[in-house]
């Protein structure tokens, strides 16, 4: 009994533990460029450069549907959502903070808005918060899980005393 506990910690202590650093500055710039290029490719309405920009394996799951798995899924995802994306809708990505797991692998979290410009100034329609985990490829980095929440737009004060106002 005590062969086979010295064996599991000898064996424990040999495994790497996994801990997440903060990427260098050309890993930060390469992925902050990676969620600027999705902004474009989207606001280009390009369903096919949007795939290109995940692995041939990646995934996609947005809020509780199912997972789109495969570059071909994710392409036929984008044909349908951005075939239906509101007029003047812009994709705006800001990466709140990069971990790198591997050297070839990044978890990221951003928060992800459509917007379009309305008569009061910019207008939110949908926010998401992301965890992406993204991959180094030999051609750059490329989305291999995407994980998006959809979170409640707040709403501009003048339209929430409207409603106040309507209630009475």
């Amino acid at each position: 009994m005590m062969r086979i506990l010295l064996l599991a910690a000898a064996t424990a202590l040999m495994i790497p533990v996994a801990s997440a650093a903060p990427p260098n500055d050309a890993d930060r710039v390469a992925l902050t460029r990676l969620a600027a290029d999705l902004d474009a490719v989207w606001d280009s309405g390009d369903p096919a450069a949007v795939s290109a920009l995940y692995t041939v394996d990646g995934s996609l799951r947005m809020d509780d549907r199912l997972i789109v798995q495969g570059r071909d899924a994710v392409l036929a995802y984008f044909v349908e959502t951005i075939g239906r994306r509101p007029d003047g809708a812009r994709h705006v990505t800001r990466v709140e903070n990069i971990d790198m797991l591997t050297p070839d692998l990044a978890l990221v979290d951003t928060q992800v808005s459509i917007e379009r410009d309305g008569a009061q100034g910019r207008e939110v329609l949908v926010q998401f918060h992301n965890q992406t985990v993204s991959s180094r490829q030999t051609d750059g980095w490329r989305f291999r899980v995407v994980r998006a929440q959809r979170m409640a737009v707040p709403r501009p004060a003048s339209a929430s005393r409207q409603q106040q106002g309507e209630g009475r």
